[in-house]
């Protein structure tokens, strides 16, 4: 995979006219996943990732470096000694990053409504956090358009096949900036549908639509009253791996989550080492957190107390299953998202009272997405690919009672194309 990548980096590098930089920087190992170490570089205001075929030590590698407001990817040509990487850096591609605050934090909030007209029931995804902090979810990753167009604009999650496609419309009472991604969400164990991707048709106004990354968050020029999109969701997943451009963003959701729980208690709870198998892995996970051994409450005890009180908020769960699953190398973030709820004739009205979370594993052939929380409290999608009879969604208000709204405000006021 990473000689793949190196290989789609250096044929770009052709048309490239940046220069190299000569690097004596000090790197700390993140960890490890599909037979890759990553490592994250850091000097003064310089800071970036170098992924390496585990064994590796010199030579070339694909990674990226962030300076003040850009990210540059390329190729590392050096080697790596200890604690430090001694070589260059030879940038190919930058792009400026965009900043969208992501922070979950209690406060006043304006109101999200969404109306959707969809064949099954969906959930409308908008963002995703990679840390825990002072009780809550961050994202720490500097977000960078990497394509801009105008619709249709495709978000890559995953390679399916026996596949159905929905034809989704979706109109907001109040323009957005920030576009959401219809999905669906595995509310059960194990893990059964799998988006493959999603595709903004049309959005009006008309406007440029920019994808970012790391995150799969899709930004308009300007604001947008409606959105059509297609969405394949399939029952199972290829083979085939990431590679390219995507892998290295990937690779950022192994970093530390900022919670610290012992590798002991993590396997001992899931009663599991390791497997080469990463999707039995998502799945035991899955099932333990669903289980009902645990009780969701509506305040916090913190990810890491989870397991000794045997209850904790929708956040602990989330957070516990995404350090988990990083420390078995599985790149995973969290994401929030809204469920809708059922007014008949294939109708679905979403507020800021049906705000979720779920986490994204990411396991080589795409991401999979699941909710590990107690079985008893989640919405009922009642979603059958054969069988399009929908169910009401049961409400969730009392298990998040943070004022998510408050975020979305923020958002809309503040995102700016660049």
């Amino acid at each position: 995979m990473m000689s793949l990548l190196i290989m789609l980096l250096l044929l770009e590098s052709m048309q490239s006219n940046l220069s190299a930089m000569s690097l004596n920087i000090s790197l700390t190992y993140v960890g490890s996943a599909f037979s890759v170490n990553v490592y994250r570089l850091s000097y003064g205001n310089l800071t970036g990732y170098l992924m390496a075929s585990q064994g590796a030590y010199e030579g070339e590698f694909a990674g990226l470096i962030r300076l003040g407001n850009l990210t540059y990817i390329g190729i590392y040509n050096g080697v790596i000694i200890r604690s430090s990487f001694i070589g260059y850096f030879t940038p190919i591609i930058a792009y400026e990053s965009i900043s969208v605050p992501t922070v979950l934090t209690p406060g006043n909030y304006s109101s999200f409504e969404a109306t959707a007209r969809s064949e099954i029931p969906i959930y409308l995804r908008y963002l995703v956090f990679n840390e825990y902090s002072n009780g809550t979810l961050m994202n720490t990753l500097s977000l960078i358009t990497v394509n801009t167009s105008r619709p249709p604009l495709t978000i890559w999650f995953s390679s399916g096949y026996d596949c159905n496609e929905y034809n989704i419309n979706v109109t907001f009472d109040e323009p957005v900036r920030v576009i959401p991604i219809p999905v669906i969400v595995n509310t059960q164990p194990p893990i059964t549908y799998f988006v493959s991707n999603v595709s903004i048709v049309s959005v009006a106004p008309q406007t440029v639509l920019m994808l970012l990354e790391p995150g799969d968050i899709v930004v308009a020029e300007s604001p947008i009253t409606e959105a059509n999109y297609t969405m394949y969701v399939c029952r199972k997943l290829m083979s085939t791996s990431s590679n390219g451009y995507s892998f290295l963003y990937v690779m950022e959701y192994l970093g530390s989550t900022g919670v610290s729980i012992p590798n002991s208690i993590i396997m001992n709870t899931l009663g599991i080492k390791q497997s080469s198998n990463l999707m039995n892995i998502v799945n035991r996970v899955f099932y333990v957190l669903s289980s009902g051994k645990y009780r969701l409450i509506t305040y916090s005890v913190g990810p890491e107390n989870l397991i000794k009180t045997g209850r904790g908020s929708i956040i602990d769960f989330m957070v516990f299953a995404m350090t988990a699953l990083r420390i078995y190398g599985i790149p995973t973030r969290v994401a929030l998202g809204f469920y809708g709820i059922s007014s008949g004739n294939n109708s679905y009205v979403f507020s800021p009272g049906s705000n979720i979370l779920w986490d994204e594993s990411f396991i080589g052939n795409g991401w999979i997405m699941f909710m590990p929380i107690p079985s008893y409290v989640k919405p009922s999608m009642g979603i059958s690919l054969s069988n399009l009879a929908s169910s009401v969604i049961i409400g969730l208000i009392l298990v998040l009672p943070w004022f998510i709204g408050y975020l979305i405000y923020i958002l809309l006021s503040h995102v700016k194309a660049r």
